[in-house]
């Protein structure tokens, strides 16, 4: 993709969060999304059908970036010596990302697509939560390990919820230890 069709999809992206702001999913057209990303009809379908398209590539974007996995020094957090063994750190990695996208995840919760994003979370959060099992540092219960697997991920889609419901209002490292105190 060149850098102006990155910048058209950018503003349409931020267009989509700014309408976001004003009304809910539902109530927004392709046309609000055009006024406010200031990009033409056909800029729009040349990169999206719909406005649900939209939010769909930007909830695959913020999820693909939080959950890379990749860890390296960011302008909020330096996990770049840390073990990618090292669960704990991993899902604290996450949590941050998830707080720097706090805004527009803010919005999507609020809204009518709550579940669309909650659903993206559990499909991502899930692999490395059956890693956590599978190796033991989600200790097993008395339970099929895939039982265990669905019940921390809904465990870890709840707190994520809680967390954004109160603001945020505790650091990453203290939401990961509430999730382990949890699960």
């Amino acid at each position: 993709m060149d850098l102006r069709q990155r910048k058209s999809r950018a503003a349409i992206y931020r267009a989509l969060g700014e309408c976001l702001h004003e009304k809910d999913f539902a109530d927004l057209s392709v046309e609000n999304i055009l006024e406010k990303a200031n990009v033409s009809r056909s800029t729009f379908y040349a990169h999206f059908r719909t406005k649900d398209d939209v939010l769909d590539s930007l909830i695959t974007n913020i999820f693909h970036h939080v959950f890379s996995h990749s860890l390296h020094q960011e302008d909020t957090h330096d996990f770049s010596h840390e073990s990618v063994l090292d669960y704990e750190h991993l899902f604290t990695h996450v949590l941050y990302h998830l707080r720097d996208e706090r805004e527009l995840i803010d919005i999507v919760l609020k809204g009518s697509c709550k579940e669309r994003i909650l659903a993206e979370l559990r499909q991502n959060i899930e692999p490395l939560i059956a890693r956590c099992v599978n190796e033991g540092a989600i200790k097993p219960k008395d339970v099929p390990t895939a039982l265990r697997t669905k019940q921390a991920t809904e465990s870890f889609v709840s707190l994520v919820t809680y967390w954004f419901e109160c603001g945020c209002d505790v650091s990453p490292e203290e939401c990961t230890r509430r999730f382990f105190s949890l699960i």
